[in-house]
């Protein structure tokens, strides 16, 4: 038997809980961090204050209830911590939440079938029932690939967290007329250092949360240092362009033709053109990720954004003697952000045109419209030259260069599919494309049709 008052040591994990909470709302304020996983593992603690203090102030009298009540708060509280450690690098999911919550309840009714036995299996079965959680979130920590070190420390310390609980749940299935308080070396050292690890758990919370803001950051930086690259290069070109051109017009305006004069304009007026677009899309884009542009979603007329932008390229139409179409009715109806859904459109019916060949067709459908997730998805489709497979998915990556030469020469350099794809996941839509070379590209869009 070891000389300590189990009681006394669950007042005091009490509160070391309150200085944990007291951390990470510091951490919170600090950082701005807006993660639903920091408010659920703040939850978790906050519940493990109430459980800590309940059993600290026990009787010696056994009630059913009450057991029932504690075992629950305590199989929720390693839950909440294990998902929150699991899950830390991914985006919070309320949906896939929920569909764990399953695991904490599952466990609860189980073991509420052990209230009315003897203290010594209600040990081993909670126990045993908290280190196969604390095992499984190891395993995930220790095998899953894309881990940090500290991620992989983390795994460590819930294994032996896991192993610390096997031996409690041994030493309650081994001893005859065990007491919750019981200071059995047995019992009592693998609770110890449960406590000590579980003080642990959090600082290695916030050293991944750091870890993985770190990376985040660089990865970002190494982004954008070379996307500003590829905008430089691109933005050079046009521009040379425009100032050959300018002094070609300028120093031989009395020895040039009508004809190559026509000519000149004409590739002068293309050239602006772009060289407007690329910038265009480049402040949209810049000031998007500086949170200079707001969203604010409402109730838009997609129909009515369509037709607006459709009237914008009338005369690219005509001079290149396409079809466009807009084959869906007028009462289809989203919830987005007006100036970024404009930009969206704008932005695929000038690349449908650019890509499709003198005397083509293009038309914007409406694919389906899912009255279960409350989606809509459109299209906009041509019959123009195609797009490799393997250039469907880099168009939206910020890193990868795609620029294709347009049916008439028309340059591009693949910033207005990024810049609908950050538009679009703002706006908690999708986008992809399909596309075979030569028989034409469908680039589709979901979006909310109502506030979700």
């Amino acid at each position: 038997m070891i000389d300590i008052d189990v009681k006394t040591l669950f007042v005091f994990t009490a509160a070391a809980n309150i200085f944990i909470i007291a951390l990470f709302a510091t951490y919170v304020k600090l950082y701005k961090v807006k993660n639903p996983i920091i408010n659920i593992f703040m939850l978790s603690r906050l519940l493990g204050i109430i459980f800590l203090i309940m059993l600290s102030l026990r009787d010696g009298t056994p009630n059913q209830l009450g057991i029932i009540i504690n075992t629950t708060i305590n199989i929720f509280i390693v839950f909440y911590e294990i998902y929150c450690i699991s899950f830390i690098e991914r985006k919070f999911d309320s949906k896939h939440f929920k569909r764990f919550l399953l695991i904490p309840l599952f466990f609860s009714i189980a073991l509420s079938f052990f209230s009315a036995v003897s203290v010594s299996e209600r040990i081993t079965a909670v126990s045993l029932s908290v280190s196969i959680m604390y095992a499984f979130t190891a395993y995930i920590l220790l095998t899953e690939k894309g881990k940090t070190k500290i991620q992989f420390l983390t795994g460590y310390i819930l294994a032996m967290v896991s192993l610390a609980l096997f031996i409690r749940a041994l030493g309650a299935f081994f001893e005859v007329g065990v007491k919750m308080a019981s200071t059995n070396y047995m019992l009592i050292l693998p609770l110890i250092f449960f406590l000590i690890l579980n003080l642990v758990i959090p600082l290695l919370l916030i050293f991944i949360l750091k870890e993985k803001d770190n990376l985040k950051l660089s990865e970002l930086n190494k982004s954008k240092d070379k996307f500003f690259s590829i905008i430089a290069h691109d933005l050079r070109g046009p521009f040379g362009g425009l100032q050959q051109i300018g002094e070609l017009l300028w120093l031989n305006k009395n020895k040039i033709s009508d004809e190559k004069r026509e000519k000149l304009t004409k590739v002068l007026y293309q050239n602006s053109k772009n060289t407007f677009n690329l910038l265009d899309n480049l402040l949209k884009w810049a000031s998007a990720n500086a949170g200079l542009i707001s969203y604010k979603p409402c109730k838009l007329n997609l129909h009515k954004i369509a037709l607006n932008n459709m009237r914008l390229f009338n005369s690219q139409v005509r001079f290149k003697n396409l079809g466009l179409s807009c084959n869906f009715e007028s009462e289809l109806f989203i919830y987005a952000d007006f100036d970024m859904i404009d930009t969206v459109i704008r932005n695929l019916i000038s690349n449908a045109i650019k890509f499709t060949p003198n005397g083509g067709k293009i038309e914007i459908v409406l694919e389906k419209v899912d009255k279960t997730n409350n989606t809509c998805t459109i299209a906009v489709i041509d019959n123009g030259i195609g797009m490799p497979k393997d250039s469907q998915l880099k168009v939206f990556e910020i890193d990868a260069t795609v620029s294709t030469l347009g049916t008439n020469e028309e340059t591009g350099t693949g910033l207005g599919l990024k810049l609908c794809k950050e538009f679009l996941t703002i706006n908690k839509g999708t986008i992809w494309i399909e596309s075979n070379e030569n028989r034409g590209t469908g680039v589709f869009i979901s979006l909310p049709i109502e506030n979700k």
